[in-house]
């Protein structure tokens, strides 16, 4: 239990103040990968800089679960790849360079070449659209700071039978990095933003100012992680600035599934892991009152499908904590710390959202603690 606590602590406390970076080793969409998330309320990204804080903890759920899956194009007799109008020839293709986003009924054509992935279009069951040129949506390394920005120009087809074109430009930039708070309720820093504008005109209208609109979309990454804990999207009329819609999705850490066939993000893990064990065990081996001196605790059920039960009892008055860790040490759920006078105790925990796996309790009391393995069922 104890070397299972260090791992939890280093994770944790481990800070990354050098992760300014998205990299095609550690970032770069991968085929089989399937994302988890949930549509939660929109609100303001924030200004861009260093050192920024993003509260989103108030953020009540909308859709507790989207997916999103990155997948190979679909063969045309094992030989060729189509994606959209656009057809490449199996044999001439790397690994890695072909992927299908698919998320609403919507599938996005991407393609990575030379260090930048390059969106080549879009297909629902309403329309087909293609990047007459493919346009530029991240050319790695992406550092802290930096952006790239291209026009371009659309054609395709609506209901099967309607020309639509247009025309415009998309510019993206890591824009700023920090400290977030969760949905959840939990901290994660640091993390770096990523924010994508968008403009879209009508490519047979002669003015650009008018029936304009822009698509802004941010994402937060953080180390160990290949895809984004967090996103906004918002859409506007250029014309008076007004918002059509804006949502938010979040990407709970414990759901980047991919992380088992991850090795390049799993290492990270394991280095932050190692490098915080020491300092671990010293700060550990300090203590000198255990948990048991302070209070006792019931937990029920364990295994447990929705609502886990704390009963517990302080043989003194004590600051109380319960926190909940995934085994890579991702902040799950929690109780914030209370103080509380001697006496018996009852608290819950609500777990029917979670992936079923084993996962970490860390009972905190007066700065004792222990940990106990959860199993959801």
């Amino acid at each position: 239990m104890r070397s299972l606590f260090l791992t939890i602590i280093g994770i944790i406390t481990y800070a990354l103040p050098c992760f300014c970076q998205l990299n095609t080793i550690h970032n770069h969409l991968r085929s089989g990968d399937v994302l988890i998330k949930q549509q939660v309320e929109y609100k303001d990204p924030g200004e861009s800089g260093a050192n920024r804080l993003w509260d989103f903890s108030t953020l009540k759920s909308v859709n507790d679960e989207y997916t999103l899956t990155y997948s190979l194009p679909p063969l045309d007799g094992d030989t060729i790849y189509i994606m959209g109008n656009r057809y490449f020839n199996k044999e001439d293709v790397q690994d890695g360079e072909l992927i299908v986003g698919t998320e609403h009924n919507t599938m996005y054509y991407y393609h990575f070449t030379n260090d930048s992935l390059l969106q080549l279009g879009h297909e629902n069951p309403s329309v087909v659209l293609e990047y007459t040129t493919p346009v530029t949506q991240f050319v790695f390394p992406l550092n802290y700071g930096q952006s790239v920005s291209t026009s371009y120009q659309t054609k395709g087809l609506y209901s099967g039978t309607v020309d639509i074109s247009s025309r415009g430009s998309l510019i993206t930039k890591a824009d700023a990095y920090g400290k977030m708070i969760l949905p959840s309720g939990d901290t994660l820093s640091p993390v770096l933003r990523v924010c994508t504008e968008q403009t879209i005109y009508d490519a047979q209208t002669d003015s650009l100012s008018e029936n304009g609109k822009q698509l802004e979309t941010c994402k937060w990454y953080t180390k160990g992680y290949r895809y984004p804990v967090f996103e906004t999207v918002r859409n506007i009329n250029l014309s008076d600035n007004t918002e059509i819609f804006g949502t938010a999705f979040f990407f709970p850490p414990q759901d980047h599934l991919y992380l088992d066939t991850d090795p390049d993000n799993q290492a990270l893990l394991d280095e932050l892991w190692d490098m915080d064990k020491e300092d671990a065990v010293e700060d550990n081996a300090s203590k000198t009152i255990t948990l048991e001196d302070i209070m006792s605790c019931k937990i029920y059920p364990n295994p447990v499908e929705s609502i886990m039960n704390l009963e517990y009892e302080l043989k003194e008055d004590a600051k109380v904590a319960f926190e909940l860790y995934s085994l890579d040490g991702m902040p799950v759920k929690k109780i914030s710390p209370k103080s509380k006078s001697k006496g018996m105790y009852y608290e819950t925990l609500d777990c029917s959202t979670l992936y079923p796996k084993n996962y970490v309790l860390r009972i905190t009391a007066n700065g004792a603690f222990v940990n106990e393995i959860i199993i959801k069922k």
